[in-house]
């Protein structure tokens, strides 16, 4: 039986005259004698996509293929819509916890003037052109998983575009861009953050409390921590993709240097720097003029 000319070039029913002729140029390239000289089926399959772009690439030939000639076609191969593809923002909440949002979709969707057929008593069905399908506006819910990404892409299953004439729908295709959080930000599969402490709390240490995507942690700072240090809080990420357990939060340090000393507090402080004597830059001096 003949091949839906549709489906050999991998096009919609409703696909105009542009997308004909980058679908044909591309598929004759791959399938060309010239290229695949000794592949019989090859030569078969591009006498077929010559074929059916020299009927659809007509507007009269097209015309009477899809009433006529394309109809029982793509009934019987039950030829499945197109997907739809979409793009949407989510917020890191949503990363976080899910979310389930209404999308407005556009698509192909059955003719209620012709109930999908195409025709009606007095010929082909005008409201769409006889192809059983018209384009519309649909409200669909998607439910976003916890954990994706930007660039990840959530599969709804038979939400695409009708197939002409009561084929099966193809699929809602979606994909998330994640807004950039003020104080989070994700890296792969981990989560970090900056966090300030007080220069006596990284002396003397301490038990501060820390945002989490979960919530709330307690973190340990101990004495003498430095600028710069990275703690690891287990858990307390984003929810990974098909897993039950949270990814990690790292947390980087970052000291707080008091400003504005006056008299009284510049004296302490030297006080303390006679206490507490360091060289932090001894053995640096070796490398002066690059020598090693």
């Amino acid at each position: 039986m003949r091949r839906d000319y549709y489906a050999v070039l991998g096009i919609a029913a409703t696909a105009g005259p542009r997308e004909i002729r980058q679908a044909y140029r591309r598929l004759a390239r791959q399938y060309s004698p010239d290229v695949n000289f000794w592949d019989v089926t090859a030569r078969a399959l591009f006498e077929e996509i010559a074929e059916a772009y020299r009927v659809l690439n007509d507007p009269d030939a097209r015309a009477l293929y899809d009433r006529f000639g394309g109809r029982q076609d793509a009934v019987e191969s039950g030829r499945r819509g197109e997907d739809v593809h979409l793009a949407i923002e989510v917020g890191f909440d949503d990363v976080v916890r899910g979310a389930a949002v209404e999308l407005a979709v556009p698509r192909f969707s059955p003719c209620p003037a012709c109930e999908a057929n195409g025709r009606t008593a007095a010929g082909p069905c005008e409201p769409c052109s006889g192809r059983g399908v018209r384009r519309v506006v649909d409200v669909v819910q998607v439910g976003i998983p916890a954990g994706v990404d930007s660039g990840t892409q959530v599969r709804v299953a038979g939400e695409g575009h009708a197939a002409p004439f009561g084929g099966p729908r193809g699929d809602l295709v979606v994909s998330t861009r994640v807004r950039e959080h003020p104080f989070f930000v994700r890296k792969g599969e981990s989560v970090h953050c900056e966090v300030p402490i007080t220069v006596w709390e990284a002396l003397r240490g301490a038990r501060i409390h820390v945002p989490t995507p979960q919530g709330q942690a307690v973190l340990v700072v101990p004495p003498g921590t430095a600028a710069g240090a990275i703690f690891r809080l287990r858990g307390q990420g984003v929810a990974r993709l098909a897993a039950d357990v949270p990814g990690d939060l790292f947390v980087t340090i970052r000291i707080d240097m008091p400003t504005g000393l006056d008299a009284r507090t510049d004296e302490l402080v030297r006080q303390l720097e006679r206490l507490l004597p360091g060289a932090p830059r001894d053995g640096i001096e070796r490398y002066r003029g690059g020598t090693a």
